[in-house]
């Protein structure tokens, strides 16, 4: 009996393009490349910052000034908003809050106003804002305003966070 060389070689192609996927997601940011910031109105939030595509950025409560704290499993669940070259502002952001800090493990990590930047993986899109007032690796996560500010009302589960 003849085997089929087609169907041999599917299970390993497919799964190595799943193995090549969830690297790449584990290990990027949502959008490698240039960035730009800017702010949007989101429903329960108000005025935030978000990234060029209207993808709500949040900040860590227990990063330093300056200084990312999260790597490994964190990272995976937060990716960090990084940059490859000079980012840009819009829409009411302030280009002199707008710097980088470097990561040993990538690309140059996004800080707005002393707070790095970060993604939350269940945001799929323009608006989303699951993460708002999550406690996840011992501290909460927030949206952050143009102005700087914590932006700690509203959630994305309902109710006011303190």
């Amino acid at each position: 009996m003849a085997r089929d060389p087609l169907r041999l070689r599917w299970p390993a192609a497919a799964a190595a393009g799943l193995l090549a996927a969830g690297c790449a997601f584990a290990t990027n940011s949502q959008d490698p490349g240039r960035q730009r910031v800017g702010s949007a109105a989101v429903p329960k939030l108000g005025r935030i910052l978000v990234d060029g595509k209207g993808r709500t950025l949040y900040l860590f409560a227990s990063d330093p000034p300056n200084r990312s704290t999260c790597f490994g499993a964190c990272a995976s669940i937060w990716p960090p908003v990084t940059t490859q070259g000079r980012p840009g502002t819009s829409g009411g952001t302030q280009a002199g809050m707008l710097t980088t800090i470097a990561r040993p493990d990538g690309p140059r990590q996004l800080v707005y106003a002393g707070h790095p930047l970060y993604y939350y993986q269940a945001d799929t899109g323009r608006g989303d804002a699951e993460g708002q007032g999550i406690t996840q690796f011992g501290a909460p996560w927030f949206a952050l305003t143009p102005q700087g500010q914590i932006q700690t009302t509203g959630s994305a589960h309902g109710g006011s966070q303190p």
